[in-house]
């Protein structure tokens, strides 16, 4: 296990990372540091929790261990991986992994200026991540590899290689570890109604949690993608009104390919990747399907 060690005087002068007010960051402070290899200077990102004892913490550094150990065997490069293990003074409280320039997703989402078919490819490579997990499941021992908590935040647009990257990787789901919190997974949505398919923890140490499978990856990642359709957050539509608005959809241009799999995230049969069926969502398509015009045309509600 590789670690990084400040005295808690350096830790003092370091500066946080700024980030933008949209962004939720609600668990860690972050920090950009130099780290030398030989005569270079690379920047990091330092990451300590604000949490650091008891039973979610030791589950945190017991994933990221995991990530660390499991990462070549992974081998999937969109995946920023953590490197070292932080101690500040005496007391392990966070860890180390690449800093990369970058364009948020979810900001990159709610700018105007950028074109719906760039969106578009950004969220594709989503779920083409999701398939290569897929194919780590398949062909090594890595059997409970899933991200658990997708959503806007946690996908960075990398400005050297212009490919998507997944970030915040110590919420994942892998070597048998306990569950986490995921922004849009919790017992209380009607996924509540779906045990066997979203299955909620039975451990009194961590309640109130789902254990991450394919089924729970790829409703967050649908859920993305309808709030991008939305405008908004479509966790704010009650059952009733989810397939209202799927209807509406399908009335505006979306085809049934796509519909029949945003269908399947409330059904008790399993979720199906969208990847492929991302193009149908065209810049029509989005001038049409966003919830003022859903609730003013469809609801008779007004909104602004």
């Amino acid at each position: 296990m590789k670690t990084i060690t400040f005295s808690n005087y350096s830790f003092k002068k370091l500066e946080k990372m700024k980030l933008d007010s949209s962004i939720i960051n609600t668990e860690a402070k972050l920090f950009i540091i130099p780290e030398k290899l030989k005569w270079n200077t690379f920047p990091k990102v330092l990451k300590i929790f604000y949490n650091d004892e008891g039973n979610i913490f030791s589950n945190k550094l017991f994933t990221i261990n995991s990530l660390i150990d499991k990462k070549d065997k992974i081998g999937i490069d969109e995946l920023i991986f953590p490197e070292k293990i932080a101690i500040v003074g005496a007391k392990v409280c966070g860890y180390t992994m690449p800093y990369i320039e970058n364009i948020n997703l979810d900001l990159l989402l709610k700018n105007p200026n950028v074109s719906n078919n760039e969106k578009i490819k950004y969220l594709k490579q989503i779920g083409e991540i999701l398939e290569k997990m897929k194919v780590v499941r398949k062909n090594t021992d890595i059997k409970d590899f899933y991200l658990n908590d997708i959503n806007e935040n946690n996908f960075i647009i990398n400005l050297s290689t212009g490919k998507l990257n997944c970030i915040d990787l110590d919420s994942c789901k892998i070597n048998n570890n306990k569950p986490f919190a995921s922004r849009y997974l919790t017992p209380l949505s009607p996924i509540g109604e779906l045990p066997k398919k979203y299955i909620k923890n039975r451990d009194n140490k961590y309640p109130g949690f789902i254990v991450a499978n394919e089924n729970s990856d790829l409703f967050c990642y649908s859920i993305i993608v309808l709030n991008y359709l939305f405008q908004g957050k479509v966790k704010n539509l009650n059952i009733e009104q989810f397939y209202i608005y799927l209807n509406y959809l399908r009335k505006i241009g979306l085809p049934y390919k796509l519909i029949d799999k945003f269908d399947l995230l409330y059904q008790h049969r399993p979720n199906k990747n969208i990847t492929e069926d991302l193009d149908y969502i065209t810049q029509s398509v989005l001038e049409k399907s966003n919830a003022v015009a859903f609730y003013n045309k469809v609801l008779n509600k007004k909104i602004y």
